[in-house]
């Protein structure tokens, strides 16, 4: 199951560096020497301790912000340390309720912590933030409830860019 997570976890990482790259010429004077775009790079490279360093000095520069509460979130959840990973999540969260990214991660370490209520009403939130018309991360976590509620695991096979695609996941979760 963790290593489910992971993979998700990984995937959405793309996902929402991807989102974030096309966002950066709308916040080009906050990211122009914030220093989230190496955050960026040293998650998507594995180099977690690299990421913390970077995002703490972020928050020590500009002050809270969303993203890089999320990043380090996302950093320490990879180095296995849930307590710090829960509280960044829930630091973005407070600096920005709306924020997909922390929500969804959020929603995954609820899994990851076999936590199937707290997920599901994370998943709401998500629901709620995505509207009607869904978004990348609210599949991608009724995904993996899907899958936990079915006791699913990864293949070993699958790698962190094959993951759902609208309209290939079944919204079984209400």
């Amino acid at each position: 199951m963790q290593r489910f997570i992971l993979i998700l976890i990984a995937g959405l990482l793309i996902v929402t560096t991807a989102q974030a790259e096309v966002s950066v010429k709308e916040e080009v004077p906050f990211r122009a020497d914030s220093g989230l775009t190496k955050a960026e790079y040293f998650l998507a490279t594995g180099k977690y301790a690299e990421a913390l360093g970077e995002t703490t000095a972020v928050i020590q520069r500009h002050g809270p912000h969303a993203d890089a509460y999320t990043y380090l979130g996302v950093a320490y959840a990879q180095l296995g340390d849930r307590k710090q990973a829960r509280e960044n999540f829930s630091r973005a969260l407070a600096v920005m309720p709306t924020h997909l990214g922390a929500n969804a991660y959020l929603a995954l370490h609820y899994l990851d912590q076999d936590n199937m209520p707290k997920a599901i009403e994370q998943m709401q939130v998500l629901r709620s933030v995505c509207g009607a018309s869904g978004c990348e991360e609210l599949l991608m976590v009724e995904s993996a409830v899907n899958a936990a509620k079915k006791g699913l695991r990864a293949p070993a096979a699958k790698t962190p860019a094959a993951t759902p695609q609208r309209g290939e996941t079944p919204r079984e979760v209400e």
